[in-house]
């Protein structure tokens, strides 16, 4: 079930954060710093209404935002797509122990189609440059390559991908 994510949510969207950080990090794929996303992302995405989650069995296995805002950075991006609405995709996760199990697909496959039904017609996102995995399952499910970005609180480029929906 995915369905939008709520206060009472946070403890286990930040035990999932936790997990996926240990795990990015015993693989050298330094995508979050130990402080991010926190708390305060967390209620922000709630508030916007942006942020939504998969759960089983009562617990949250997966989260994504998916928003209309458009990160300042993606300004210096020479996008494919030019002719549409765009949304954003951010903080899509998975709990690493389900990795195997489709979950994350489902949960593109879920923004996708939200923000088609929206009106929107292209989704961006970004993703570390030195995270092949993430890289590899963007571009199986249709993504172009459009450029890289920095981000002010992360080291390292972030490639930035895009799809017509």
């Amino acid at each position: 079930m995915i369905r939008k994510a709520n206060t009472n949510d946070i403890e286990f969207l930040l035990s999932l954060v936790k997990s996926c950080i240990k795990n990015m990090n015993a693989k050298r794929i330094e995508q979050w710093p130990d402080w991010y996303p926190n708390r305060q992302v967390f209620l922000t995405d709630i508030a916007q209404s942006t942020l939504y989650v998969s759960e089983t069995n009562g617990k949250i296995t997966g989260m994504v935002v998916l928003s209309p805002e458009i990160p300042a950075e993606y300004k210096t991006v020479l996008w494919r797509q030019n002719n549409g609405k765009v949304n954003s995709i951010h903080r899509l996760a998975v709990h690493p122990k389900l990795k195997t199990h489709g979950l994350a697909k489902k949960l593109l496959e879920f923004v996708e189609s939200l923000a088609k039904a929206r009106g929107y017609s292209i989704i961006r996102l970004d993703t570390y440059s030195n995270n092949p995995l993430a890289r590899n399952f963007y571009i199986r499910n249709g993504y172009q390559y459009s450029g890289n970005i920095h981000l002010e609180f992360m080291p390292g480029l972030y490639h930035c991908f895009e799809k017509a929906i």
